[in-house]
């Protein structure tokens, strides 16, 4: 799933992007029966992510080097492009990427690196908090203001925003995680929702369709009904994008963690 996913899929002006899944625009759902959901599975150490170096990588594993070949654009679908090539969950504020251009990446990197090059010149850089989920945030506090008065958006920490997409992605994981339906491998949708000063989830709107209306009025139900485990902090705009994207089964272990638990009776 995707926060900014979506525009990447997302369409969003003014709104905080968070993905869980391949980074991917606001883009049409595509289901397929050869991939799953990428669902970021991040704790409560988001927080404590390290800045992307040239050709550094996760502590937890040294990513392959992949073929990039992305012009200069929009950053939005720069970002979309990198997510889909280096399969990496990215987390951003849509704010940030309004208005500025990525550099041209074109060979062969390491995705770190790949990022790195992508982000050149835009104020913003990179924060690895998983081997396979990076946050963009700016480099600077003054880099990440935006260009009209946000008295919010400035005192809101970077961080911290960037820690809560954790929590929001975690709750919705488990959520879809729990529902035979919502389960990863079929499908592919982007959404937008508003989360009420209580932390719970009081609108939504989808940006694309997954092609099976249950899924979708499943989605729209799961969404509306949950509660986050802790309440918006200073500096979140609403609405939040998500982007439930796909990948390869192989490579993750979506509800492994539920699964688990229901083995154990711990889940109805």
């Amino acid at each position: 799933m995707q926060i900014g996913h979506s525009r990447p899929p997302w369409e969003t002006i003014d709104a905080d992007t968070m993905s869980i899944g391949y980074l991917s625009r606001g883009v049409a759902g595509r289901p397929s029966d050869a991939r799953r959901l990428c669902v970021l599975i991040c704790l409560c150490m988001l927080g404590a992510g390290s800045d992307v170096s040239m050709g550094q990588e996760s502590p937890i594993a040294a990513a392959p080097r992949l073929t990039f070949d992305i012009p200069s654009q929009p950053l939005t679908s720069a970002l979309e492009s990198y997510g889909a090539t280096s399969r990496r969950e990215v987390l951003y504020d849509a704010r940030l990427a309004t208005g500025r251009l990525s550099g041209e990446v074109r060979g062969v990197f390491a995705p770190s690196e790949a990022l790195q090059i992508l982000l050149d010149g835009t104020g913003l850089v990179g924060r690895l908090t998983s081997e396979n989920a990076v946050v963009i945030v700016p480099s600077s506090p003054a880099a990440g203001q935006p260009t009209t008065p946000d008295v919010d958006a400035r005192k809101g920490d970077p961080v911290i925003r960037a820690r809560y997409y954790a929590v929001v992605q975690e709750r919705v994981r488990d959520a879809f995680c729990r529902d035979t339906l919502l389960r990863p491998g079929r499908y592919r949708i982007a959404v937008q929702f508003w989360i009420a000063p209580t932390g719970s989830v009081q609108q939504t709107r989808l940006l694309s369709k997954t092609g099976d209306d249950r899924v979708d009025s499943a989605i729209e139900t799961t969404l509306r009904g949950l509660r986050m485990n802790e309440v918006p902090p200073p500096g979140i705009s609403q609405p939040l994008t998500m982007v439930v994207a796909a990948r390869p089964s192989e490579r993750t272990q979506d509800c492994a963690g539920i699964d688990a638990i229901r083995t154990s009776g711990g889940v109805n």
